[in-house]
């Protein structure tokens, strides 16, 4: 028995992501034998950043790795687009995932800092 859901979504073109097949290309080895490889295809993945300390500090890490990232017109402040290959992004997760770790912490001994030499912690 088929059931009827109707169509499917449409999506814009901004929804779907601009995938760039695997190439095989071909190449000389050290030895100078000629040979093929798979050259992994690149595409963009949007990413949401709502604070603007992580969202700066991705903005660098793909940078440093010379991962173009950009954003969208009338894209959101916390929504950035980076075009890499699958390969890149993983890593980008890792390192980004690692560095958000010590910068929270970082941040976090700075507000205490902050609060003490502001506000007396008295006893009352």
């Amino acid at each position: 028995m088929s059931r009827n859901h109707g169509p499917p979504p449409r999506l814009s073109e901004a929804e779907l992501p601009a995938v760039t097949p695997p190439e095989i290309i071909g190449v000389r080895g050290a030895d100078g034998q000629r040979g093929l490889d798979l050259r992994d295809g690149e595409y963009e993945r949007v990413y949401s950043l709502p604070d603007q300390y992580t969202r700066l500090m991705f903005i660098a890490l793909c940078r440093q790795e010379g991962v173009l990232v950009y954003r969208r017109p009338r894209q959101r402040n916390e929504t950035l687009c980076a075009k890499t290959t699958a390969w890149k992004h993983r890593g980008l997760e890792q390192r980004f995932e690692e560095l958000s770790a010590l910068l929270d912490g970082e941040i976090a001994a700075v507000m205490q800092r902050f609060l003490a030499e502001h506000f007396e912690m008295s006893g009352r």
